[in-house]
């Protein structure tokens, strides 16, 4: 008997062209899920190369000189062609700022930090006094705490104002040291670059690119990525900055005065004046140069690393009637370097002024003479104390100054003005917020 076939409904048909196909799907998804994971394998690797390119490109910044002639290097690590770096150096200020850049044929990542100097050991002490052949006199309660360059005629206890040295010791957690006639110097180059922006004459080569100070846009805020090329702003007169955030390569110039209000908002930006003034509980990081006077009030705190400087102007025509000077209110606090380059005619040597319960973290560099009522938790160099009470002016006398290297913090880096070592360090990352976005 014959068997009678078998015959398949119309719709296995259908039901196995959909099994092809979902099949088919997968296995295409499989593939695309392949190929997107060997390109994010190579992604990732390349990123990888990237990142340590860029390492290397900030380690050959902070471990070389400068180069004359330029300020961009481009170099290839491994002399493939392939592997290649950008190595950039501008100055800002007392440091210089690195751009390391890491090229490859579709990707680049780029640093921006500003440079400092680690110190040598030679450099690690509490006090420098240039030898003037007079005795270093310490009343109340001063307190020396490391090794003390001093003139030969050395170190004494006095009896100042109705006190006498409340210590024992006249040096602790140190050794005395024999100064010279001079302090160590500071860095020209540095110096020559600063100077052209307290010299107002019309010829100075800077106002080329200079904008109005008073002419710019209002605007919530003022920003400039150390990426880019600086701003700068000039004024003929006075400059009173207040309210509106200016943060970034931005530097600020001024023939008369700079006024810095308590509610200014100042991140890494350079002021220029012949007189600059803070006000009371003004709080920021900046870098700020004068000529004549610069004058900080109570409470005032400026981050790490800021210098507040004081920079002579050698120029025949230029005469000084009054006594240059830094002044440094009560309870204010700097972190960074306090410095005066004023090597001028003995009566009119620059003065630096530091009230009581002020602190500066970092370095004092007094090229002329400091009065120390607060504390230097770091290094002291000066050619000569100086104290003003109501009853008299002493001469190479401190009455209740501190200076305690022993509390620098180890991660504190100086500026190559000071001639610091020659080994470099990350004192800020810079653009953070560009880098994020990238």
């Amino acid at each position: 008997m014959q068997k009678q076939p078998t015959y398949l409904r119309a719709g296995a048909l259908l039901f196995a062209l959909l099994i092809a196909v979902i099949i088919g799907v997968m296995t295409a998804g499989l593939l695309l899920l392949l190929q997107y994971h060997r390109q994010y394998a190579a992604h990732t690797l390349r990123q990888e190369r990237l990142q340590r390119h860029l390492a290397s490109a900030t380690n050959l910044l902070l471990t070389s000189e400068p180069v004359e002639g330029g300020d961009t290097v481009i170099r290839s690590l491994f002399d493939d062609g392939r592997d290649t770096v950008a190595l950039v150096r501008r100055p800002w200020g007392v440091f210089d700022v690195g751009l390391a850049y890491a090229y490859d044929t579709r990707d680049t990542l780029a640093n921006a930090f500003l440079m400092g100097r680690i110190l040598t050991a030679t450099e690690r002490y509490a006090l420098f006094l240039a030898d003037e052949y007079r005795p270093l006199s310490i009343s109340g309660k001063t307190r020396i705490h490391g090794d003390a360059f001093l003139p030969e005629a050395g170190i004494r206890k006095a009896y100042i104002e109705n006190q006498a040295y409340a210590s024992e010791e006249v040096i602790y957690d140190g050794a005395i040291r024999h100064s010279t006639t001079e302090l160590p110097a500071l860095n020209s180059a540095i110096l020559g670059r600063l100077a052209p922006y307290l010299q107002h004459d019309d010829t100075t080569e800077w106002k080329r690119a200079a904008e109005d100070w008073y002419g710019m846009d209002a605007s919530d805020s003022l920003a400039q990525l150390f990426a880019n090329t600086p701003r700068l702003l000039y004024s003929r007169d006075s400059i009173t900055i207040r309210g509106m955030p200016i943060t970034g390569q931005v530097l600020l110039v001024a023939d008369s005065l700079i006024s810095v209000s308590a509610d200014a908002v100042l991140d890494n930006v350079l002021l220029f004046a012949p007189h600059i003034r803070f006000a009371d509980g003004f709080s920021g990081r900046l870098q700020a140069f004068a000529r004549d006077s610069l004058v900080v009030g109570r409470g005032c705190a400026f981050a790490y690393p800021s210098v507040l400087g004081l920079v002579n102007i050698p120029k025949d025509s230029l005469i000084h009637e009054f006594q240059p000077m830094i002044t440094i209110d009560s309870a204010s606090v700097v972190n960074g370097l306090v410095f005066s380059h004023f090597p001028g005619s003995e009566q009119l040597l620059a003065n630096i002024k530091l009230a009581k319960e002020t602190t500066v973290n970092g370095q004092v560099y007094a090229d002329g003479l400091l009065e120390l009522r607060g504390t230097v938790k770091g290094i002291t160099l000066c050619r000569r104390f100086t104290l003003q009470t109501p009853s008299s002016l002493y001469e190479n006398f401190v009455l209740g100054g501190v200076m305690d290297y022993t509390r620098l913090s180890p991660h504190y880096a100086g500026s190559p003005l000071l001639n610091t070592g020659r080994q470099g360090k990350v004192l800020e990352w810079l653009d953070k917020k560009r880098n994020e976005t990238n």
